[in-house]
């Protein structure tokens, strides 16, 4: 994408804005209208504020103000010194530099005050001279200027909107790629270590020539069972859940943890609150079956049950929402 520089961009437009009055400056005797002078003062310092001062796009709203004020007092002033010297000539540009004011006041944001502008403006015009002055002064063309810059403040607003939007997009999407990518790490380095435990052990029997004691065997139950938590809890089996589980299991309690991808798409510290309130939640079982669930697509990101067989109402019961 072609990036330009703002004040580059409005150069051009700068120096056509100082041009206008050029011709005026012209003519005979310029100190003899010191109205005249007093609105071209006005008029540049708004031209060269509003086109070369400020960052970003969008106009102060002093500056916006000021720019109000010199679209209402530039048009008084020329009219007042063309009645003081009987010459109507005088302050030919004031129509449509007063339309440059509005014109860079509704682009860079500030629409309100370049209608209310515009709409001085033509009152002013159309009071003094009447409905004629419309089509002699070049006050259709002042309004139609006025109305482009209100298109174009539009369409950039619009577009910065979106911009915005896709940045967002953009950003979630990478913290999401992040975060995944750091959970597959964490995950790997977890299920490593497990089969780390296991290997040796499943060595051990596989080399063994006789029935395992009850204690070898009750340490490879529960090896398994820790092993399919890797595979089945994925992202649900945060350090807290894991020594909680470990207890149940020794308890007897039969434990089950499944991660569907119902908290995928939720904060890390979101996640943890609710897997620490499913770790309060258990603290009271010592018996039945225990199942830590994160269904997708469902209101809820996380359900903690705990059944006693023969027992139709639960122990524990908890859909649990972001």
């Amino acid at each position: 994408m072609i990036s330009i520089r703002r004040w580059v961009a409005s150069f051009i437009p700068f120096i056509y804005a100082i041009y206008l009055p050029v011709q005026s400056m012209l003519l005979p005797n310029p100190l003899e209208r010191k109205f005249e002078l007093f609105a071209l003062v006005v008029y540049l310092i708004a031209a060269a504020s509003s086109f070369l001062l400020y960052k970003g796009l969008k106009l102060p709203l002093a500056q916006g103000l000021y720019n109000l004020f010199a679209a209402i007092i530039m048009p008084a002033v020329v009219i007042a010194q063309r009645d003081n010297i009987n010459d109507q000539s005088v302050g030919g540009w004031v129509v449509m530099g007063t339309a440059v004011i509005l014109t860079v006041t509704a682009v860079r944001q500030q629409r309100l005050l370049a209608i209310i502008g515009t709409i001085a403006l033509a009152f002013q015009i159309l009071i003094h001279y009447g409905p004629i002055a419309a089509l002699t002064s070049g006050l259709v063309g002042a309004v139609v200027l006025v109305l482009a810059g209100l298109g174009v403040s539009a369409g950039i607003q619009k577009a910065n909107s979106e911009v915005d939007g896709y940045r967002l997009q953009e950003q979630t999407s990478r913290a999401q790629i992040a975060a995944t990518t750091a959970t597959r790490g964490e995950r790997a380095t977890r299920l490593q270590a497990v089969l780390g435990l296991a290997i040796p052990m499943l060595t051990e029997i596989a080399q063994s020539k006789t029935s395992l004691p009850e204690e070898q065997k009750r340490e490879a139950k529960f090896l398994e069972l820790s092993l399919r938590d890797e595979i089945r809890g994925r992202n649900l089996l945060t350090p807290e859940l894991k020594l909680e589980i470990q207890r149940l299991r020794s308890l007897g309690v039969d434990v089950a943890v499944l991660d569907e991808g119902g908290t995928d798409y939720l904060a890390p510290e979101v996640k943890e609150n609710l897997l620490n309130q499913a770790v309060f939640a258990l603290q009271s079982v010592t018996q039945g079956r225990v199942t830590i669930r994160s269904p997708r697509g469902e209101s809820f990101a996380l359900t903690v049950v705990a059944t006693l067989p023969g027992q139709a109402q639960p122990l524990v019961s908890l859909r649990l929402s972001a």
